[in-house]
């Protein structure tokens, strides 16, 4: 049985941007979400094969929990600025951490630095926090 407040869904939007900074570490960040809620953190990992990067996003809840059992996850995708690719997912999450990834096709040319940019948002569309990945092609 959970107990704790009930925040509504979280939404997770997925932003990528192509620049030219070196690659940075995955550092989580964290954001308190409420005076009497869960501290909220998450990181993101990025791998790449032939043409597609695999972007993971893992959302943690300390001292409460995610809500759940399952979270909408609408990802767009933008490359300097501008919107190239939409998806929208649907997963199961446990009692305190949720991990999703996403498929995003890049073109053979696309050499350069991709920084990849997870934000947690609550039902209300306040950002509670988010985490940035990057990756060298």
């Amino acid at each position: 049985m959970r107990t704790g407040r009930n925040l509504g869904p979280l939404l997770l939007g997925l932003f990528v941007g192509l620049s030219v900074i070196a690659a940075l570490g995955v550092t989580p960040a964290y954001a308190k979400g409420g005076s009497s809620g869960p501290t909220y953190s998450c990181a993101v990992s990025v791998t790449y094969t032939t043409n597609t990067f695999y972007v993971k996003t893992t959302v943690t809840a300390t001292g409460g929990y995610l809500p759940g059992p399952n979270e909408n996850d609408n990802v767009k995708a933008y490359i300097n600025g501008v919107l190239y690719n939409t998806q929208s997912s649907t997963y199961s999450i446990g009692n305190n951490v949720a991990s999703t990834t996403v498929t995003i096709p890049v073109s053979s040319n696309g050499s350069g630095s991709y920084t990849f940019q997870s934000a947690i948002l609550n039902s209300k569309g306040v950002q509670l926090t988010s985490c940035t990945g990057t990756y060298t092609l």
